[in-house]
């Protein structure tokens, strides 16, 4: 989630309307992605709606499936435990943007 203060209204010039449901693709998306992916894409293949707050606030939750590898240490097996770590970040964008 995200505020965009273009998409700030006040419910009661509207109806009482705190929320709308809009195509996510109608709207700027950022672009995450999963640095350490296994296999080589980056693409978000489902288009869900957006949720738009009257405050700004917008909500996005595409599905999606991860592949990603990790190192197996298997010398406690079958009482091991594994700890993959997963980098989502913007492709083109850094923190402070």
């Amino acid at each position: 989630e995200w505020k965009d203060y273009k998409f700030t209204w006040d419910p009661s010039e509207y109806g009482g309307v705190t929320e709308i449901y809009v195509p996510s693709e109608h709207i700027w998306l950022p672009d995450i992605i999963l640095y350490n992916n296994a296999d080589g894409d980056y693409i978000v293949t489902t288009m869900t709606k957006a949720i738009l707050h009257y405050d700004g606030k917008v909500v996005w939750t595409p599905p999606a499936i991860f592949k990603s590898s990790c190192e197996i240490d298997v010398e406690f097996f079958p009482f091991d435990k594994q700890t993959c770590f997963l980098k989502f970040g913007s492709w083109s964008f850094d923190g402070f943007q």
